[in-house]
C-alpha cells in the first residue's frame, strides 16, 4: 500500500522560518534563519535524513553571521516529488542547488552536506564554481572519489556497497525496498553516530528520519538519492577540481584517510581534514555546539 503520511510531520517549529522556494520547476522547501545580507550556507542532507538532521544547528550558524538555509531535496521531505526520469541523474541536483541559490537571492554560497547531500555538495563545487564559495564535505566525497575508493578497499566500505546495489534493485509492485525498512534506518543511524550519543537525541533523529520515509510519494526519490553516493558523473566531470576552500570533517577512523587523500588532489583551495572528538559521521547531530563552533570559526577565516 502506497505511504500516506503527511509531509507536514517534518514541518517542526523552531528559531526558523519554512519557506517554499521556486527553481527549475519544482517547489523547494527550506528551514531559513539570518538575514538575506549575509553570506548563504547552504545545509544539504543525506541519504536518510532531511533538513531536520540540522535543526540544531540552523539559528546558531546564522547568529555567527551567515544566511541559513537547509533544504529538503526533491522528492523528498516537504519538496516537491515529480516523477524520476530516465536522463534524471546528479546534475539534475546540481541544478536544484545552484538553482536554489539565486532564487534566495545570492549569487554563491558555502555548501554543508553529509552522505549523499556532501556527494552533490562536491559535484557543484567542482562544476559550478561560480556558485561555490567553499564547500563543508561531512563525512562524503565527490561520488567518483568515492567509486575509486570502493575499488580499491571494497572491505572497508560494504555498507555503502550494499546501498549502492540495493537502491539500484528494481522492486516488484506492493514490495518495499531493504533501504526504506524501520530496521535499516536504526541500522543506519547506529552505524553513524558514537554509541555514546544520548538516547533522547537518537530516538529523536530516529523517529523523524523515519518519519520522513513514509511521507507519501517519497519512496521513490529516497532511493534515487541514495544513488548519489556512487553516482556515474558527466565524462567532463570525472577529474574536474574544485577551486574553493574545503573543510573535510570525518570519523576518526582508520577507512577515511584514502578518501581524505583522494579528496585532497581534487581540491585546488585550501584543504582542511579535522575530527569533532566525540563524533563520528554525523558531528551535527552529535554535538551541535562544537559542529557550530568548527565550522563557523572556518566560515569566517574563508
Amino acid at each position: 500500500m502506497a505511504s500516506t503520511t503527511s509531509p507536514s510531520v517534518i514541518e517542526l517549529d523552531g528559531p526558523f522560518a519554512h519557506e517554499f522556494v521556486h527553481t527549475r520547476g519544482v517547489r523547494l522547501h527550506v528551514v531559513t534563519a539570518g538575514s538575506k545580507q549575509d553570506p548563504l550556507v547552504v545545509l544539504v542532507h543525506g541519504g536518510f535524513g532531511g533538513w531536520f538532521d540540522f535543526r540544531e544547528v540552523i539559528a546558531p550558524l546564522a547568529d555567527q553571521g551567515f544566511h541559513v538555509a537547509a533544504v529538503d531535496l526533491r522528492g523528498t521531505g516537504m519538496s516537491d516529488k515529480p516523477p524520476v526520469e530516465p536522463g534524471q541523474d546528479i546534475r539534475t541536483l546540481v541544478g536544484d542547488l545552484t538553482g536554489l541559490v539565486q532564487a534566495l537571492g545570492h549569487t554563491s554560497a558555502f555548501f554543508i552536506g553529509d552522505d549523499t547531500g556532501g556527494a552533490v555538495a562536491w559535484a557543484v563545487a567542482t562544476s559550478r564554481p561560480e556558485r561555490t564559495r567553499g564547500l563543508v564535505s561531512i563525512a562524503a566525497a565527490h561520488p567518483v572519489d568515492m567509486r575509486r575508493s570502493i575499488a580499491a578497499r571494497p572491505w572497508d566500505f560494504t555498507w555503502i556497497s550494499l546501498r549502492a546495489l540495493t537502491c539500484r534493485v528494481y522492486q516488484p509492485f506492493g514490495r518495499t525496498s531493504y533501504l526504506l525498512s524501520p530496521a535499516t534506518y536504526r541500522k543506519a543511524l547506529q552505524l553513524n553516530v558514537e554509541p555514546t550519543l544520548s538516547d533522547a537525541t537518537f530516538n529523536r533523529s530516529l523517529e523523524l528520519r523515519t518519519l520522513a520515509s513514509q511521507i507519501g510519494n517519497a519512496h521513490r526519490g529516497i532511493l534515487w538519492n541514495h544513488r548519489m553516493l556512487t553516482a556515474v558523473v558527466p565524462f567532463k566531470w570525472v577529474d574536474t577540481k574544485a577551486h574553493c576552500p574545503v573543510l573535510f570533517l570525518h570519523a576518526d577512523q582508520q577507512l577515511w584517510k584514502p578518501v581524505i587523500r583522494r579528496a585532497s588532489r581534487r581540491v585546488r583551495g585550501d584543504f582542511v581534514s579535522q575530527n569533532i572528538p566525540g563524533t563520528k559521521n554525523l558531528p551535527h547531530l552529535e554535538d551541535p555546539e562544537q559542529f557550530v563552533h568548527v565550522v563557523s570559526q572556518w566560515l569566517r577565516a574563508t
